[in-house]
């Protein structure tokens, strides 16, 4: 058997199963483990057989601390899975909705602040966080500075919003 695990709930479970649906005809048994704490517990509880694989959606951001140290202890234990958990490479669910290319063509949004913020916050990621050096675009710096704890992910949450 094939898993999608994700710490994802609501709107990011949906997103995560209608993935399934679309792209893999429904061949992924998805589940939520409801946070990255809980997608280690259930990889430390698992029994690897030969048959099943594991794609793990786990949010990570280079900024913040705890979820660094979590995706270490997740690297250390797929590392020696023999491919059988697999680390999706993503910072969050929002940026892949928000870095699909069709998204304001698909979406027909006219605001162009928005696009705009987008497109320079988007050019801006490196290595799963937002290089705020690389932002010129003096309005995206002012919404960028109205975070009262700045991350990557939450960026991705809000302007995907």
């Amino acid at each position: 058997m094939k898993y999608l695990w994700t710490e994802d709930t609501g709107a990011g479970l949906h997103f995560w199963e209608l993935v399934n649906r679309l792209i893999f005809d429904g061949t992924l048994k998805v589940e939520s483990k409801f946070s990255n704490q809980g997608i280690l517990d259930a990889l430390d509880d698992l029994n690897l057989n030969d048959e099943d694989k594991y794609y793990i959606a786990f949010d990570y951001v280079v900024d913040n601390q705890d979820i660094r140290n979590k995706y270490r202890l997740l690297k250390s234990i797929s590392d020696v899975s023999d491919g059988k958990i697999i680390i999706l490479d993503m910072i969050c669910f929002e940026y892949l909705i928000l870095a699909f290319d069709k998204l304001v063509q698909w979406t027909g949004s006219g605001k162009t602040d928005k696009i705009r913020m987008r497109e320079d916050i988007l050019a801006a990621v490196e290595n799963h966080r937002i290089n705020l050096s690389k932002i010129e675009n003096e309005k995206t710096l002012q919404y960028l500075s109205g975070f009262k704890r700045f991350s990557t992910e939450r960026v991705m949450k809000s302007l995907t919003g």
